[in-house]
């Protein structure tokens, strides 16, 4: 915490504690124990913060042609499964790493995948209709034929992607990376 004016922050040496309140920062979530030990093992056990307000989601097992709607994978590993066909709707995908996942015609509608890393995944006919995709990053993904609509692609990676013939009608796309992305055919309204 900052002392009395004119007297130096024991963390002024660093620029951005300078001045700060520490209690102005808000705690992070806690995790309990049994869920990092489930994500170092690459299993889909989510990880729930104390946050009695938040509705409770429920669990699956991603597969092929899963009924993951609703579904906590939140910082879940699925790089490299095949999720063809998966029912994600209303997902929370915050943070999931699925590069170089195969999830053609899978469904994200109003999903939240913040920060989510879909980087080389196959994505062609995908519906992310309404999703949170912030900080997402779809780096060299296949999305042809792929339904954005109305979602969020903010602060998005999307350089290198085949994304041709994909609906962005509403699409909020800001302060994206959309170096080398194939965009041919793509409705944007």
């Amino acid at each position: 915490m900052a002392g009395a004016p004119g007297t130096a922050s024991p963390f002024s040496f660093l620029p951005c504690f300078h001045g700060t309140v520490m209690s102005s920062i808000p705690p992070l979530p806690r995790i309990s124990l049994i869920a990092l030990l489930g994500l170092a093992a690459g299993s889909a056990t989510a990880l729930t913060p104390d946050d009695p307000s938040r509705p409770a989601l429920r669990q699956c097992e991603p597969a092929p042609q899963a009924d993951c709607r609703n579904a906590d994978l939140r910082f879940v590993n699925l790089a490299g499964k095949d999720l063809r066909g998966g029912d994600f709707r209303g997902a929370d995908l915050t943070r999931a790493d699925l590069r170089r996942a195969n999830m053609v015609g899978a469904k994200f509608d109003q999903s939240r995948a913040i920060g989510a890393d879909f980087s080389q995944s196959y994505l062609a006919q995908t519906s992310f209709v309404q999703a949170d995709l912030t900080g997402a990053r779809f780096e060299s993904a296949r999305m042809s034929g792929s339904d954005f609509s109305g979602a969020q692609l903010v602060g998005a990676d999307l350089a290198g992607a085949w994304a041709n013939k994909v609906r962005f009608v509403g699409t909020r796309i800001e302060s994206c990376d959309l170096q080398e992305t194939k965009l041919s055919y793509s409705t944007f309204e």
